[in-house]
């Protein structure tokens, strides 16, 4: 009964695992004191305008699991210190943002020291090629699909290639549910733009959370819903009318099955007359020609079906009559 147990909660532990690998960050961190250096014990991390935040531990040292990528403005409280905060923390997706609260001691009541967060230019915790895309960037650029969006990065093309290989063999995610066609292994990319809230492409050192994956990581995190309104985005193309068909028209009377029956060098007398060369005769059907045509109706003995020449090939045209040119727009 014990080792069914622990089975259980050992692969309860793995699927949590896997549901929350390529979804979400974290903020991690210290809180001191200003003046002495002293880690504080007890000091509340809030992320504003979420119901996420964290306690500082008896090192000073602090965690905040599961944040959704985004910006975020992050706030430190303790009693008899003034409130810090840090805006614009930037979380993304399987990384980790730092951020060091150094506190001063609270002299006027509701005293608050704000600052702005800076990029990192060196991510400790990314051991591979990382890109992320946020969603601001994604509506400032005049695409419609997420291949489009990933096809602007190095090394990776609008079908999804990752450094050369085929689209079959990246991982595409969408809020860590793999995504992909298993008939022939492709990804299932029709996600709508205005429904993403950031894009993260690794292109090697991926962790043991993804599997069968050679080429490269593609997370995509949707927007939550806001509880006040509802948001979205129309996208409209148009292009002009183009042709229906490669070359001429089929109907015209150069085409391919036209031409032998209409062509006043070989209609009458045949394709074989000599008018033609061996090579422009292999480019269209044999045909007898109309005099032959004629012939045969006149030495049969039905009356009934008896043509010239000319009737034989106003007969012809009459049944092709049909104009079938496709000149209207779709």
């Amino acid at each position: 009964m014990i080792r069914k147990i622990f089975i259980a909660t050992a692969t309860t532990g793995v699927w949590l695992n896997m549901a929350f690998a390529g979804v979400t960050g974290k903020i991690a961190g210290a809180v001191t004191d200003s003046e002495t250096g002293e880690r504080l014990v007890g000091a509340n991390i809030i992320v504003e305008e979420t119901d996420i935040g964290a306690a500082t531990d008896q090192n000073g040292y602090f965690v905040i699991l599961n944040v959704p990528p985004g910006s975020y403005n992050v706030r430190a409280s303790m009693i008899g210190y003034a409130d810090y905060a840090i805006q614009n923390v930037r979380v993304e997706i399987d990384l980790t943002t730092t951020l060091d609260f150094q506190m001063p001691t609270e002299v006027l009541a509701g005293e608050e020291i704000v600052v702005t967060a800076g990029e990192r230019m060196i991510k400790r915790d990314v051991a591979a090629s990382q890109k992320s895309i946020t969603s601001r960037r994604i509506e400032e650029l005049p695409f419609v699909s997420i291949t489009e969006v990933l096809g602007l990065e190095a090394g990776i093309t609008s079908d999804l290639g990752i450094r050369g290989s085929g689209r079959d063999q990246a991982l595409f995610m969408v809020d860590g549910v793999v995504l992909r066609d298993g008939r022939d292994n492709n990804p299932i990319t029709q996600i709508p733009l205005s429904a993403v809230s950031e894009i993260s492409v690794q292109t090697g050192g991926f962790g043991a959370q993804y599997h069968n994956v050679r080429s490269g990581v593609v997370n995509v995190v949707t927007k939550e819903g806001h509880p006040n309104y509802y948001a979205g985005t129309i996208s409209l193309k148009r292009s002009p009318p183009g042709p229906k068909h490669f070359g001429i028209s089929p109907y015209d009377a150069n085409a391919f099955w036209l031409r032998p029956y209409l062509d006043e060098e070989v209609a009458w007398t045949g394709t074989t007359n000599g008018a033609w060369d061996r090579y422009k005769q292999r480019q269209y059907p044999s045909f007898e020609g109309w005099d032959a045509v004629s012939e045969r109706t006149l030495q049969d003995k039905d009356p009934s079906n008896d043509l010239s020449p000319a009737a034989a090939q106003r007969l012809f045209r009459w049944e092709h009559r049909k104009d079938g040119d496709i000149r209207d727009p779709d």
